[in-house]
């Protein structure tokens, strides 16, 4: 990595998008990188709008503020439609591509059935563990066993197989896509 990168994953409330945050920013620091990890959400617990900015970096990170995304995950359309604008030329943008309105832009878009495919894995609640896979397939910003071994860790014992099903399902879905797309 050459220099930080600065991702938000944004949804609603009850997606686990704050989990999701804290899971890559802990992998980056299993992986040897620095992190940041902020989070902001309604005032509902499920249905509030929810984000979480997480900056990697191999050096310092002199402002821990996610500004200028390189990458965008969007779960619903109200989080694309609300962070969009804060993603740089060039960025990164993946979206659940059921439930997001398609859009142009100067990005570099990937829509992928993210829900669904964590459905798929009997694992529903974990879109938000499919699509740090589909992140990491896309960008790498992260040793992929450091990202494992958040998931194993963090999640409750009775879940961490669902959960990296669910981890390897979004590799798998952004795999597939690149190949078909």
């Amino acid at each position: 990595m050459a220099s930080d990168l600065r991702v938000r994953i944004a949804g609603s409330g009850g997606q686990g998008v704050g989990l999701a945050g804290v899971l890559l920013a802990e992998a980056a620091i299993l992986g040897g990188l620095n992190a940041t990890q902020s989070q902001a959400y309604g005032t509902q617990s499920r249905g509030g709008a929810s984000r979480s900015d997480v900056i990697l970096a191999e050096g310092e990170i002199a402002f821990p503020r996610a500004e200028a995304l390189d990458v965008l995950v969007a779960l619903t359309d109200a989080a694309c439609s609300a962070y969009v604008g804060e993603l740089v030329p060039g960025g990164l943008l993946l979206v659940d591509g059921d439930a997001v309105t398609p859009i142009d832009g100067p990005w570099i878009v990937h829509r992928l059935p993210i829900a669904a495919a964590a459905a798929a894995t009997g694992a529903r609640l974990a879109a938000n563990v499919v699509a740090l896979g589909a992140l990491w397939q896309l960008v790498r910003p992260v040793p992929f066993q450091a990202l494992q071994e958040a998931v194993a860790a963090r999640v409750p014992e009775g879940l961490r197989a669902l959960n990296l099903a669910a981890l390897d399902a979004g590799l798998r879905l952004a795999a597939a896509e690149a190949v078909v797309g």
